[in-house]
């Protein structure tokens, strides 16, 4: 045997491992959040894990190589499946809400509209097609929010917008009135240096009993602490909140997270995204921004306190590297 084809072989081997330690790791997220972040990936490790699997079976012959990479591989596959099938699952499981005679249908979109977009003309197409009642968007910048701006306040006749950092950019249009319930953490300042922010106000319209929203754009999650912190203080803001309540926004984390899942569980709050990735629906390369396909869903509609959800779709991206959700929901006259 030549020592190409052994070097070959133990570099098949160590990336298989790899692969296979990085799914295990996942698993092992509940243990310290840095192993946490590898859930992040577990379409491309359950998918590229299932093609090593496949390949090695079918191209590797000689023992013990072959029995060493098969094992390798089946151990990653089992351990990154144990994370990413139960989501699935519910998310093929997961019903609609049935609409009770007396509640009022809501029509609500949540959007990352891209800070770079170049074509924020679109953003206004899609909502137009959509018609929808309230709007929240994330990554707001003042370059979209300019070239925008004046249409929305002609479809919707209330506004709220947050600046700070890039994630801060944080924006409510609604053609049903509200009353802010806090400003803690939604600057108005231009040299604000907050790196995210949040919307939370409360509706009392004629047609439904009151409700609350709310909504957000979380940091990436790495370095772990900053998003850890995030959630927490997400979760403390929920506390005063009163019900019912949907928040919607880019948290920047996907539901094989276990942060996600602590931040919802600790909130008390019910996830209805399953099974809607929204990122990335463009990806640089080759000097431009280009379509791709969204793989990760990291944007997020939750409820709490009786609030019903009866449809949940994805829009054009209109420019954006998200795809816009789009969620209708109803509160019950008493």
């Amino acid at each position: 045997m030549s020592l190409m084809i052994v070097a070959l072989r133990a570099a098949w081997v160590a990336g298989c491992a790899l692969l296979a330690g990085f799914a295990v790791a996942a698993a092992l997220g509940f243990v310290h959040p840095v192993l946490d972040l590898f859930n992040h990936l577990q379409p491309l490790l359950l998918s590229g894990l299932i093609a090593v699997l496949v390949l090695s079976a079918l191209m590797i012959r000689a023992e013990p190589w072959r029995a060493l990479v098969l094992t390798i591989a089946a151990t990653g596959v089992v351990a990154s499946s144990m994370i990413y099938i139960p989501e699935a699952v519910r998310g093929w499981n997961a019903g609609m809400d049935e609409q009770t005679p007396d509640s009022t249908v809501y029509r609500l979109v949540t959007f990352n509209v891209f800070g770079r977009n170049e074509r924020p003309e679109l953003i206004l197409d899609t909502l137009d097609t959509i018609d929808p009642d309230i709007v929240a968007l994330q990554e707001y910048s003042p370059q979209v929010r300019r070239a925008i701006h004046t249409e929305l306040t002609e479809r919707f006749d209330h506004f709220q917008y947050c600046v700070g950092g890039q994630r801060a950019f944080v924006g409510l249009y609604s053609k049903l009135a509200f009353e802010p319930l806090s400003q803690d953490a939604c600057s108005a300042s231009a040299v604000s240096t907050d790196r995210t922010a949040r919307i939370m106000v409360r509706f009392d319209p004629e047609a439904s009993r009151a409700f609350s929203l709310a909504t957000t754009h979380n940091d990436w999650p790495a370095p772990i602490t900053r998003q850890t912190a995030q959630f927490a203080a997400l979760a403390d803001a929920l506390v005063g909140t009163p019900d019912p309540i949907i928040m919607v926004g880019d948290f920047n984390s996907t539901p094989w997270s276990y942060a996600l899942r602590g931040f919802v569980d600790t909130a008390g709050l019910r996830r209805h995204t399953y099974n809607r990735p929204t990122f990335p629906a463009l990806w640089h390369y080759l000097g431009a921004w280009r379509p791709a396909l969204p793989i990760l869903p990291i944007d997020h509609v939750l409820t709490r306190g009786g609030l019903s959800v009866h449809s949940i779709d994805t829009a054009a991206p209109s420019a954006s590297d998200h795809l816009p959700i789009v969620v209708t929901f109803s509160v019950p006259a008493s």
